[in-house]
């Protein structure tokens, strides 16, 4: 934890406060330590310092009961917006708890609290108020929103690629995004696309999957009935979908050759003409492609065209191994459990000190998108241990890199899930709100998960966004 984390304590009772204050620093709590027994002292303390988390009983007065509780968690809210409200009560029930997190607290415990479990909840706490606040100094910036959902770390290397990105969105010109793969390069094309002047537009992405020449051409720049075998109505192209907007085209070196031709033409004239057609169109789109592939050995093997490469690389993007900027992890790892436990209903906290050590030392060879994969599926194993926090033992980082690449690493990960929750419904007969409890999730969460990997199932070639 920060050692400039600061924390507020209110509870009408002063010995449970000193008690309390004592512990934690005793549990090893290094930060700042406020207490207040009013709710307007908590609201005047809250207002002065603007603490990351904040420890709250419900009964601050006799009078008003519980209710003094909750008009204080809503206060809160208001006055210190990135402050994390666990709230410790001897007044706990499911309806208080349910209320008071609609109201904006983070967690609900009855007294007396295990401080392991308080602790872990207020390390989770600090960590999240200080992304919050990282994100919102983003937002104070033209097209922050949008890039604090990209860039998680505050790295010399993540502040760079923030102005890159910037300078990019506001250029017009194509961009050419380098990097490995799982490093973000989709997203990262999805943020210029949504704050350049293009953004009321579509962003359509398309991917060659090593097709052939006539096939791509089809998909680009659409075809005319009867235009060849199989062509039995007109179709429109992704270029026309993209008209005003942006288009992706990811794994460029993919390309066909006679394409990039083609394409070429298109991008110098603004015109092109789809198969089978005697007529040429104008269009307007913005480019931007990727690729995971060193671009020299490209062009020196010949896979990309010179010509079509200084066409499309107008601004070079490259966005940095995960291993490059390894400070960055545990911001990383902080945000996509936070981000698993508001998405899926996860109740797992804290990753353990150990794991974090081996999250922070691993090479990553699947960068982000396997570092993502191997957090949500050691969240999935804690919490069906009854942990609520992650542990060394959770952790599966022995995959080759050959397997964390691509989807093969986020299919192990989904499969992981699905026995889970079909192992419990074997257990409960088939019956899915019992599963769904037994492991600890939302009926609908459950339901959810099953659907998804039908979605992924019938998922199409290309996508358009």
């Amino acid at each position: 934890m920060i050692k400039s984390a600061r924390l507020l304590l209110v509870d009408d009772d002063g010995d449970a406060l000193l008690s309390l204050t004592r512990a934690l620093k005793a549990q090893g709590f290094n930060g700042v330590i406020s207490a207040a027994s009013t709710a307007e002292r908590a609201m005047e303390l809250a207002a002065k310092e603007d603490p990351h988390a904040a420890v709250v009983d419900l009964c601050l007065d006799d009078k008003e009961g519980v209710e003094s509780g909750f008009k204080l968690i809503k206060s809160l809210a208001a006055v210190a917006p990135f402050c994390r409200v666990i709230v410790l009560t001897g007044h706990a029930s499911t309806a208080h708890g349910i209320r008071a997190l609609n109201l904006g607290a983070a967690s609900f415990l009855e007294k007396p609290a295990d401080l392991n479990h308080l602790l872990a909840l207020l390390q989770d706490g600090v960590a999240q108020s200080e992304l919050r606040r990282a994100y919102e100094e983003l937002k104070t910036s033209k097209g922050g929103d949008e890039i604090g959902r990209l860039i998680i770390g505050r790295s010399a290397k993540m502040r760079a690629l923030v102005e890159e990105v910037k300078y990019a969105s506001q250029t017009g010109q194509p961009v050419l995004i380098t990097g490995e793969t799982g490093t973000g390069k989709g997203l990262c094309a999805q943020t210029i696309h949504r704050l350049s002047a293009r953004n009321r537009f579509k962003f359509v992405r398309y991917q060659p999957n090593f097709s052939s020449a006539d096939l791509v051409n089809s998909d680009l720049f659409g075809h005319r009935r009867g235009a060849f075998t199989g062509a039995y109505e007109d179709r429109r192209g992704l270029i026309q979908e993209a008209e005003q907007g942006t288009l992706f085209l990811d794994e460029i070196d993919e390309l066909p050759l006679e394409t990039q031709v083609t394409l070429l033409g298109v991008l110098q004239d603004r015109k092109y003409r789809p198969l089978g057609s005697d007529r040429e169109q104008e269009t307007n789109f913005r480019l931007i492609c990727a690729s995971n592939q060193d671009i020299e050995q490209c062009l020196a093997q010949g896979k990309l065209r010179k010509d079509f490469y200084h066409r499309i690389a107008y601004q070079h993007i490259h966005i940095p191994p995960l291993r490059e900027h390894c400070e960055d992890i545990k911001d990383l790892a902080c945000f996509i459990l936070g981000s698993l436990r508001e998405r899926e209903q996860v109740h797992v906290f804290e990753i353990e000190k150990a794991a974090m050590d081996r999250l922070m030392h691993f090479e990553w060879p699947g960068n982000v998108r396997q570092l993502e994969a191997v957090v949500e599926s050691a969240a999935y194993k804690a919490q069906f241990a009854g942990r609520s926090s992650v542990g060394e033992e959770d952790l599966n980082l022995g995959a080759k890199a050959a397997d964390v690449g691509g989807v093969g690493f986020h299919d192990q990960v989904q499969a992981f899930k699905l026995k889970l929750i079909n192992d419990a419904l074997a257990r409960q007969g088939g019956n899915q709100l019992k599963a769904a409890r037994e492991l600890g999730l939302e009926r609908s969460t459950l339901r959810r998960l099953l659907a998804r990997q039908y979605e992924q199932n019938a998922m199409p070639g290309r996508e358009e966004r």
